[in-house]
């Protein structure tokens, strides 16, 4: 009883503590919103593919994607000899199909193609993007024009009138 009276004398304060304690928490938690707010959201291990790339691995894609020097959707490349194949490459999960591209090509030139074939890209129902082709290494075709001699007509020029001399 006696701790009662106590209390009740003590009333105004003990209010004032507690009114306090409930800012303090409530300030606490929206410093811990404002937290939450302002660092990018954390992702499950199995969505980090499709979160996009940091600028350092932008980077890094961008110089291995130099690498190629022709893409094609068909099984050739014009003016170009097929000297080897790779492997099938596949990239998937991309924002935009240019983006998908791009990875596409970085896989394949840090596998040490210079060339993609049989390249299709599309996008999934979720809307990310996919690309896919094949891998290669190629090398120019050499061809080496005709040349003719002041002596004979080229095809734009009609032969001459002129009787031969024997």
């Amino acid at each position: 009883m006696e701790l009662l009276y106590r209390l009740a004398a003590y009333r105004t304060e003990l209010i004032w503590i507690v009114a306090g304690l409930a800012v303090l928490v409530v300030l606490q938690r929206v410093a811990r919103r404002i937290r939450r707010w302002r660092r990018p959201a954390r992702l499950h291990p199995n969505l980090r593919q499709y979160a996009g790339l940091t600028q350092a691995d932008a980077e890094a894609e961008r110089q291995a994607a130099m690498n190629i020097i022709s893409t094609s959707s068909t099984r050739s490349l014009a003016g170009y000899e097929i000297v080897q194949q790779i492997e099938a490459v596949f990239v998937e999960g991309r924002r935009s199909p240019e983006e998908a591209l791009r990875g596409l090509k970085a896989v394949a030139g840090t596998l040490g193609a210079n060339a993609v074939i049989n390249l299709t890209h599309e996008r999934t129902t979720a809307g990310r993007a996919t690309a896919r082709g094949d891998a290669v290494i190629v090398r120019p075709t050499v061809e080496t024009a005709p040349t003719s001699t002041p002596s004979e007509p080229t095809s734009d020029q009609p032969p001459s009138a002129e009787a031969p001399e024997p």
